[in-house]
């Protein structure tokens, strides 16, 4: 029987509100890095048939000149849709208690907020935002723990 060769395919679209104001920062190496949190909404039928709703939320970073544009531009309840891929990473604490984390490192983010919301001082600068960072050919991202 042939080996199976699986595609190496990491790719998330989410669309849903941050949760909380970004945090900007630049890493030790010079490198924009802006953080957040957002809830993603699911709405599905149960046994019953009766609609019910769920909420995920995930953390979300974003780099470069993307960082930089966005900084001032989100705030906690903006409406987003992002895309990007999934990074994951484990460690143990001074106890040897485990830890695991899963994020959406972002590439793409387009604020959906209404022209008539950002004209009444209720959302973002800029009413419509799609921005785009693409990292150059060999270009390593610095990952934070």
């Amino acid at each position: 029987m042939s080996e199976l060769r699986m595609p190496a395919i990491n790719q998330v679209a989410l669309a849903g509100r941050l949760v909380q104001d970004p945090e900007f920062r630049i890493t030790d190496h010079g490198t924009a890095r802006l953080t957040s949190r957002i809830a993603v909404n699911r709405s599905f039928r149960d046994r019953n048939d009766d609609w019910q709703e769920e909420t995920s939320f995930f953390n979300i970073v974003i780099w470069n000149q993307l960082a930089e544009r966005l900084a001032d531009r989100l705030k906690k309840g903006t409406p987003v849709f992002l895309s990007g891929r999934l990074r994951s990473a484990s460690w143990r604490d001074d106890d040897e208690n485990p830890h695991y984390l899963v994020e959406v490192q972002a590439r793409n983010l387009q604020v959906l907020e209404r022209l008539s919301d950002v004209v009444n001082g209720e959302g973002v600068a800029d009413a419509d935002i799609d921005a785009e960072a693409e990292l150059e050919e060999g270009e390593e991202l610095e990952l934070a723990a």
